[in-house]
């Protein structure tokens, strides 16, 4: 992921999807959300930072990171990515950086499953 990110200068945040409670939303924060990081410190949200939430709060936002809830481990079987895309990148540039990532994936894991890749454009 790491090293699409830097081949295409898209933030992206991963979770292990088996943690996430459904559904995942993207929001704008209005600086009162708080979550634990992915270094297991709390942190309140900055007014206007872009985040993302499942159903149990924050998982991620753009200024502070991943959650610890939701984190990648040794034992994550299933990965969700999503791309903090901002107006202007299109969505050929999102498909092609997350056709990045699987490559890179498949790389390390060459017995990976990979479920269809899907873009969905947040309004």
């Amino acid at each position: 992921m790491f090293m699409a990110e830097l081949k295409n200068l898209l933030l992206t945040a991963g979770h292990d999807l088996e943690a996430l409670q459904m559904p995942v939303t993207l929001d704008v924060s209005d600086g009162g959300e708080c979550y634990t990081r992915l270094n297991g410190q709390e942190r309140v949200l900055k007014p206007g930072d872009m985040m993302m939430a499942d159903a149990q709060g924050v998982i991620s936002s753009v200024l502070y990171g991943p959650d610890h809830r939701t984190r990648i481990t040794s034992d994550t079987r299933h990965v969700f990515f999503a791309v903090y895309a901002p107006s202007g990148i299109g969505e050929r540039a999102v498909y092609q950086h997350l056709r990045d990532i699987q490559a890179n994936v498949m790389l390390v894991a060459p017995e990976a499953e990979v479920e269809p890749l899907k873009v969905v454009v947040a309004a």
